[in-house]
């Protein structure tokens, strides 16, 4: 069975049957990073407009038909599916993208409705996970010339991916606080601060984690 991997977290890397793909276009790794973002189809006209947003209508649809034409010949055409005018990057077996794989567990999480710094163990388990996905920022390093809507939807997703794991480390670290595991909470704190420093409850949650573990000279710099 084939497997295709793709990596968002940081700078974009793709692997097919765990050999690297290479991208001679920068269209082409930006149009598979849009569509294994989210699984969901994205019409024609909309990816269109996103990559090449000066263009006119018609040689806009003709450059995206030879983007999806690369696409599918780089990463294998059996992996998106056409229909309806609509192009999309399904969920299927072999197909592995850290960024879905992340919002998965976060919405496991959700499900669950656990009490503020209250986590059963598999939710535990399922935030770690998550923390661990999140090498760095999404598309870290990568850009698109030429296309300010495929740049304006970079920045929403970076930021709203960096709110989603401050939300997770606030609850692993809570939760690990509430279970007296102080060690293993700190470096989720210390992460949770450092996407916020001026967030006053991170300081506040490492100060009673300096506190808890006797560590007095860290409580009083904090």
């Amino acid at each position: 069975m084939s497997v295709l991997n793709i990596v968002l977290f940081g700078p974009p890397r793709v692997e097919r049957d765990g050999a690297p793909v290479s991208f001679h276009r920068g269209q082409t790794l930006s149009l598979l990073a849009y569509l294994a973002a989210a699984d969901r189809p994205h019409s024609r006209d909309a990816l269109a407009t996103l990559l090449w947003p000066e263009q006119a209508e018609q040689p806009a649809h003709a450059a995206l038909r030879r983007i999806l034409y690369d696409l599918g010949r780089t990463v294998g055409k059996e992996w998106l599916r056409f229909e309806d005018h609509q192009v999309a990057l399904p969920t299927q077996s072999g197909l592995d993208v850290d960024v879905r794989r992340f919002c998965e567990l976060q919405a496991h999480v959700a499900a669950h409705g656990h009490a503020p710094h209250h986590l059963c163990d598999d939710c535990l388990a399922a935030l770690s996970e998550a923390a661990s996905l999140y090498g760095d920022d999404f598309l870290a390093g990568f850009t698109l010339k030429g296309s300010a809507q495929f740049d304006a939807w970079q920045t929403f997703t970076t930021e709203s991916l960096r709110l989603e794991l401050g939300a997770a480390l606030e609850k692993l670290a809570g939760a690990l606080f509430t279970r007296r595991r102080y060690d293993q909470a700190l470096p989720h704190a210390r992460r949770w601060l450092a996407l916020d420093p001026l967030h006053e409850a991170s300081h506040r949650l490492l100060m009673r984690l300096y506190a808890a573990e006797g560590e007095r000279a860290a409580l009083v710099r904090q």
